[in-house]
């Protein structure tokens, strides 16, 4: 049997070999897109599952939080060419290693926010895809890294204020803004 958090390091591992293809500062734009997209999923929690979803099954609800990142997730990924985006590639190899370098390293973080976020859904919602996914047992790997899970890190879990999750928020946006 897989652990859950063998499936985030792959997908860490997958979104890292994509930040590498594709550089820093697009990576950097997704990860603002992907980040507000979580935002807007921890402040509109209660009103979404509560609410609109409250006749659905635990699974359903799953489904539908997981498919509203995923079409953030997808849609943050379709960035353009940045202008001058080539011109700062001709600088030299040392300016496109480290492009790439810190563009994996972003993806990583991608990754993490992507795939940890589709965990901390199905953990919120109780694993509603039981019997092939099962809630992590006792004293597992997966059972010590459900509180490292973004939205646990990050907003400290659902019906908070996600301070943290606020600020990170406005530094990307900042940083977005210097990057365009």
């Amino acid at each position: 049997m897989l652990e859950l958090v063998t499936l985030v390091w792959l997908c860490i591992g997958v979104f890292a070999a994509i930040g590498l293809g594709r550089g820093w500062t697009k990576e950097i734009i997704a990860m603002a897109g992907i980040t507000l997209g979580l935002f807007a999923l921890h402040q509109f929690d209660a009103v979404l599952r509560d609410q609109l979803l409250a006749r659905f099954s635990d699974q359903n609800k799953f489904i539908s939080q997981t498919a509203i990142l995923l079409i953030i997730a997808f849609f943050a990924y379709q960035t353009r060419a940045l202008p001058g985006g080539a011109a700062r590639a001709e600088d030299g190899g040392r300016a496109l290693l480290q492009s790439k370098a810190l563009g994996g390293i972003a993806g990583a973080v991608n990754g993490y926010l992507v795939s940890g976020s589709v965990w901390y859904f199905m953990h919120i919602n109780d694993y509603p895809l039981a019997p092939f996914i099962e809630a992590p047992v006792s004293g597992s790997l997966s059972m010590s890294t459900v509180n490292n899970l973004p939205l646990f890190v990050l907003a400290e879990g659902p019906g908070t204020s996600g301070d943290l999750l606020s600020l990170m928020v406005i530094g990307l946006f900042f940083l977005v803004l210097v990057l365009i």
